[in-house]
C-alpha cells in the first residue's frame, strides 16, 4: 500500500498497532493486514500527518488513528 491508501484508510477510521505490525480496517478480508512502522509509506504516513505535519496522527499505546 503507498501513502494515500493508506491516509484515505485512517480516515475511514482505520487504526494501526505498531507493536503487532497490524493495520486495521473493516475492508480487508482478515481484518488487518501487516505492515511495519519501518516501511516507507508509513513513515510517510507520520511525515504528513504526524507533530511535523498537521498533527491529526494520534498515538495511543502504540495504536495509531487519525482524529
Amino acid at each position: 500500500m503507498n501513502k494515500s491508501t493508506l491516509i484515505q484508510l485512517l480516515e475511514d477510521g482505520a487504526t494501526f498497532d505498531a507493536i503487532e505490525y497490524k493495520f486495521f480496517h473493516n475492508s480487508f478480508t482478515k481484518g488487518f493486514r501487516t505492515i511495519k512502522p519501518t516501511s516507507i509509506a508509513w513513515l510517510a504516513v507520520q511525515r504528513e500527518h504526524g507533530i511535523f505535519g498537521t498533527n491529526r496522527l494520534v498515538q495511543e499505546n502504540n495504536i495509531y488513528c487519525l482524529k
